[in-house]
């Protein structure tokens, strides 16, 4: 159901928006690590700064883009998600989360696990009267995560 992990490094951001709607991001402080990548407000396409060519981390923030675009980023991820579901939907989908991180009172994001073979990390970002407006996806485990546990 969800995109491989080589499918998913070779995505760019440019492959859904214009490039003058993009910024470029270098030196990006995110899960411990740099990244470089392309942004858009919310919405950011991250690659490591030790491994530049693949991407691996997404962010999608589905209440500032076109609904036709956000969903071809879910669709083309595998993600059957859209903007909108509430909790009761996404997690009849990828069932109970593992976390649930509440940052601020009117939303709450919940964390999930998925898939085996290319397991990522899944956040989904539910506001309590819009539903889901934002989520994260990134592979695990990032490569400098695996070398560590070696």
């Amino acid at each position: 159901m969800r995109i491989s992990h080589d499918a998913f490094g070779q995505l760019h951001l440019a492959q859904f928006l214009a490039a003058e709607d993009l910024e470029e991001l270098r030196g990006w402080e995110y899960l411990g690590h740099r990244w470089v990548g392309e942004a858009s407000g919310f919405t950011e396409w991250l690659r490591l700064e030790s491994d530049p060519g693949v991407t691996r981390s997404v962010a999608i923030d589905l209440a500032a883009l076109p609904e036709a675009t956000a969903q071809r980023m879910t669709n083309t991820l595998g993600l059957p998600l859209r903007a909108g579901l509430d909790q009761q939907d996404i997690t009849g989908v990828f069932g109970r989360p593992t976390d649930t991180e509440r940052f601020v009172r009117d939303r709450v994001t919940l964390v999930f696990h998925v898939g085996a073979a290319d397991p990522y990390e899944l956040s989904c970002t539910v506001h309590e009267e819009h539903g889901l407006i934002h989520l994260t996806m990134h592979s695990t485990p990032l490569p400098d995560q695996q070398a560590a546990t070696q």
